[in-house]
């Protein structure tokens, strides 16, 4: 009796090794999967972030073709001497926004 009761015992005793095992494993791979996951969502956050910037300068740069393969660029130029270089037409009266806060 003592013999099946010693063989009993360590039955028990590799069963639950072996439980306390599959139950931690599982436990790492549930773990993993859950950060892979995370993981994946920021990476297409980012990854639609980037589409969007995209998509915005394919719009630039057809807009840019555009002035660059029209007969007439003085518009264009005109635009770039009032927005970057500050320049006005003759006669032309500029007046600024001087209120706190603008």
């Amino acid at each position: 009796m003592a013999k099946a009761a010693q063989k009993n015992r360590r039955t028990r005793k590799k069963s639950f090794i072996l439980t306390l095992g599959l139950v931690l494993l599982i436990g790492y791979f549930v773990i993993t999967i859950l950060s892979l996951q995370l993981s994946i969502k920021e990476r297409s956050s980012v990854l639609e972030q980037k589409n969007v910037a995209y998509q915005q300068q394919v719009a630039e740069n057809e807009r840019l073709k555009s002035i660059v393969e029209s007969e007439d660029k003085s518009e264009y130029i005109e635009q770039v001497a009032r927005e970057k270089l500050g320049y006005v037409m003759p006669g032309e009266k500029v007046f600024y926004d001087v209120t706190p806060g603008a």
